[in-house]
């Protein structure tokens, strides 16, 4: 890896050249990314449609399933968004792919190196919220902390009944947040930069891992330094960003409400399922054009073109074709 800098405006080429990811050879890249974003979401799946039909599970059950998604998200996702990657690189190059090459991991010998980089990143994950957790502590005081669980412990208790009602919430149903929940916001938008900015740099070190076969440590360090490089085009990037990105999600909110209702009419469980479909479509579009704007990241900002997967022609990946 040789992190550089890429330019004042290089997130925006980024972006734009990953809104076309499936230009070459479409229905295996959209398939891959469906079938990797549909093994992510089968651990939590029984639980939901087990709350939805009205009998949720006990606290095994949902301990068990929880064991299961680590499992998932530690040793199986990381490997099939890794062949993700290989698989757009594969395209853009106009060698023929095929779905079934997200797996080459689990064959090719590069696994372990890929669950290293992923539960490296993790431990890196949980070292920044202990961090933030003692931070907030020491702003806001630990009673405020307490309270605002126990305040969000309630609300989740809330959105139980009211899915097992197939009722709404109201707003004015929630309860009262705790004093001090100003200093805890304070805090989280103080860390959300460098949140942005590691989780970015290790998603460049997974596609190093994957596409260059580059040691997990080293990786991860290219990947955080390069991230560190480009951190005002990205933060330029990212305000520019803002407001567009809460009408879109605000637009898909509104219009995911509207769909959910009129199947609820229907019953519960047939709202519920149409949500989760709703859900299941956007994260497919939205992890279709992460994965282009990562890659075009990475190519632009870490890649120095050696290693088993490196080609003199290296194009702009493209991501999601509308």
């Amino acid at each position: 890896m040789t992190p550089r800098w890429a330019g004042l405006t290089a997130p925006f080429r980024w972006l734009i050249d990953a809104v076309d990811v499936g230009r070459h050879q479409p229905a295996v890249i959209i398939s891959a990314i469906l079938f990797t974003v549909a093994v992510g979401f089968l651990p939590s799946l029984p639980i939901q449609l087990m709350t939805l039909a009205g009998s949720p599970p006990g606290m095994a059950v949902q301990l068990l399933f929880q064991a299961i998604g680590l499992i998932v998200s530690l040793a199986i996702s990381p490997v099939l968004v890794a062949g993700i990657y290989r698989l757009l690189d594969g395209a853009e190059q106009g060698r023929p792919v095929a779905v079934a090459q997200i797996g080459d991991g689990f064959r090719d010998g590069s696994w372990g190196a890929i669950v290293l980089v992923t539960v490296l990143g993790y431990v890196l994950m949980f070292a920044i919220l202990f961090t933030m957790m003692m931070t907030m502590a020491a702003v806001a005081g630990l009673e405020t902390l307490q309270a605002l669980q126990a305040w969000l412990e309630q609300v989740m208790a809330l959105q139980a009944k009211a899915q097992e009602s197939g009722v709404p919430m109201q707003p004015d149903a929630l309860p009262k947040p705790p004093d001090g929940l100003g200093g805890v916001v304070l805090v989280l938008l103080a860390f959300l930069p460098l949140w942005s900015l590691v989780a970015l740099g290790l998603g460049w070190a997974l596609v190093s891992v994957a596409m260059r076969g580059t040691p997990p440590v080293a990786a991860i360090l290219g990947g955080l330094r390069a991230a560190a490089l480009n951190a005002l085009p990205l933060f330029v990037f990212a305000a520019a960003l803002l407001l567009p990105g809460l009408l879109v999600a605000g637009l898909f909110g509104l219009v995911m409400a509207a769909v959910v209702a009129l199947a609820s009419l229907l019953g519960p469980l047939v709202g519920g399922v149409v949500a989760m479909a709703m859900v299941l479509a956007f994260t497919v579009v939205f992890s279709a054009i992460s994965y282009g704007f990562t890659l075009n990241g990475w190519r632009a900002a870490c890649d120095d073109g050696a290693g088993p997967d490196a080609s003199g022609d290296r194009p702009d990946i493209a991501g999601f074709e509308a």
